[in-house]
């Protein structure tokens, strides 16, 4: 009996979009996956950004206690800088919660692992980045590692 040989096709990072928008945008069409459970991808969004505003404030605060010379409002920045450590590190143990039902992996949290071919990605912003704006925004989250998007919004399946 002869043995059959299976053609592989090599993924060459080479082949990588360019520009401003990589990958594909996540849809909320009637092939997306529904979400288990919302409430841990609403917490993690709602931790992400008021870090993301708690770390301007302090910044803001302490550049202002820096130009008026006063000690009270660059030790009120660094108060702020601390909690927003703090926002961070729940951020980080809230994005644990939401993972993929499909490969394990979280949705909201960068890793080292190779990225899925459709796995979306704005410029600027890394891929947990992108994924929670796509969240926010578009209430449909696509994973990173295995490329299938999830609808927040769907009742059933």
């Amino acid at each position: 009996m002869p043995v059959k040989y299976r053609i592989r096709n090599s993924a060459n990072r080479s082949e990588k979009q360019s520009g401003l928008i990589q990958g594909k945008i996540p849809h909320r069409e009637h092939n997306a996956h529904k979400v288990l459970r919302k409430w841990p991808y609403c917490r993690a969004v709602l931790l992400w950004f008021s870090a993301m505003g708690v770390i301007l404030l302090a910044l803001a605060t302490i550049g202002y206690g820096i130009y008026e010379k006063q000690q009270q409002f660059i030790s009120i920045g660094i108060g702020l800088f601390i909690f927003w450590l703090f926002l961070k590190l729940m951020y980080f143990l809230a994005c644990k919660a939401t993972t993929c039902p499909l490969c394990r992996a979280p949705h909201l949290q960068n890793g080292k692992s190779n990225k899925h071919k459709k796995a979306y990605k704005i410029f600027p912003f890394s891929y947990s980045s992108t994924a929670i704006l796509t969240t926010l925004f578009n209430r449909c989250v696509r994973c990173m590692h295995c490329g299938v998007t999830f609808d927040l919004t769907k009742k059933y399946r």
